[in-house]
């Protein structure tokens, strides 16, 4: 992939300014591969297979990124981390940004400019070695370099799941991809959670980890209702009509009812100082491919193409891959380690939204 215009990794908030925390966030952020045991009989949710369209990812063009107004001001930044959700029984909920994550906001959009060559590295990252023969079989079509995740039943495959989402406007569902990063928390896409085409949320937000097929008996640990939702509020206040002006708050966050991590495991993230040059892995539930089937891609990141906000890639996804995780595996922390997630195609490459400091602190207040 050729390095992007300056135009697209410039961030539409705080543009010059690094996020600089230590390389593993505090616990939340730590990996866990679950017990191992079974919850086939433990699901809350009715998954009817073939009823959700996958959700197609936003458009990010250069000319979107350049109309992109850049967020200077002090309380217009701090509003941006606010936290707004919504329950299961239709309540809004509406948090401002905690003290510690207004002081990192605003001491970092104070910061001076500062670039990817700080001291920190970054992952040091090696393929992951739980994609091994007989865990996910390589399927090549053509220049597709995806591959199917055969067994879904291991971790880390059984802490990804599919994420289902009901337009109460159109009354349609659409779905998505999402992952367990603690035991009754999911993150996602924004945009799989909120609609700014239907200017609502959506809703009946279902999550099946470990799907592999077309059928209710291929959900090998059942599906799994929320109890809430939630986005960054700058996902909803920000948006002037076209989607490079909100990409950097592309974050969401689904609280399950049910502890499904402890048995499954969940992915651990972290922010670090200078990604530099990583190899990405993507899983998830690609919608041009057999419905229902978890496949995976791997690529590498290049410094060059990491901006303070997002960073961009050239991972083959589609539809349905909206919400993936977007992880190296830290060979040194023997972790998998998720550094953003995938939320929008360009036309010369996909793009993910990075974990920095204030998107972990984010995160972290939503922890459960």
């Amino acid at each position: 992939m050729t390095k992007l215009t300056n135009t697209i990794i410039a961030s539409a908030f705080l543009s010059t300014a690094m996020w600089l925390v230590p390389a593993f966030a505090a616990d939340p952020g730590t990996a866990n591969a679950g017990n191992g045991e079974s919850m086939r009989d433990a699901g809350s949710g009715d998954y009817t297979p073939g009823r959700a369209k996958p959700i197609a990812p936003p458009k990010l063009t250069e000319d979107e990124a350049s109309r992109a107004a850049p967020l200077a001001d002090e309380d217009a930044a701090v509003k941006s981390y606010g936290i707004v959700g919504r329950s299961a029984d239709g309540k809004e909920i509406k948090i401002e940004a905690n003290e510690a994550l207004k002081e990192l906001i605003i001491e970092q959009l104070n910061a001076p400019a500062d670039g990817q060559g700080s001291d920190a590295s970054g992952p040091q990252n090696t393929g992951d070695p739980g994609l091994t023969e007989g865990e996910a079989g390589r399927q090549v079509f053509g220049t597709d370099d995806r591959e199917q995740v055969k067994n879904t039943k291991t971790y880390p495959f059984s802490a990804i799941g599919y994420l289902e989402a009901k337009s109460p406007k159109t009354g349609k569902f659409g779905s998505c991809s999402a992952t367990l990063i603690g035991p009754r928390t999911v993150l996602t896409a924004a945009h799989c959670l909120y609609s700014h085409e239907d200017g609502a949320w959506l809703d009946e937000y279902l999550f099946v980890p470990g799907l592999n097929g077309s059928t209710a008996d291929d959900a090998p640990f059942g599906a799994f209702t929320y109890e809430s939702a939630y986005v960054l509020q700058g996902f909803i206040d920000n948006y002037q009509g076209f989607y490079g002006s909100v990409v950097p708050w592309d974050l969401g966050i689904v609280t399950l009812k049910q502890d499904v991590g402890t048995n499954l495991g969940w992915l651990g993230y972290a922010n670090y100082e200078d990604l530099g040059d990583f190899t990405a892995n993507i899983v998830g539930y690609p919608g041009d491919k057999p419905m229902g089937t978890m496949w995976k891609a791997s690529c590498e990141v290049h410094a060059e193409n990491i901006g303070t906000d997002y960073f961009q890639y050239d991972c083959d996804t589609f539809p349905g891959s909206s919400g993936s995780s977007v992880y190296a595996y830290d060979n040194a922390a023997k972790q998998r380690v998720i550094t953003g997630v995938n939320v929008a195609e360009s036309p010369d490459a996909n793009t993910a939204v990075r974990l920095h400091a204030a998107n972990i602190e984010w995160i972290n207040s939503l922890y459960k």
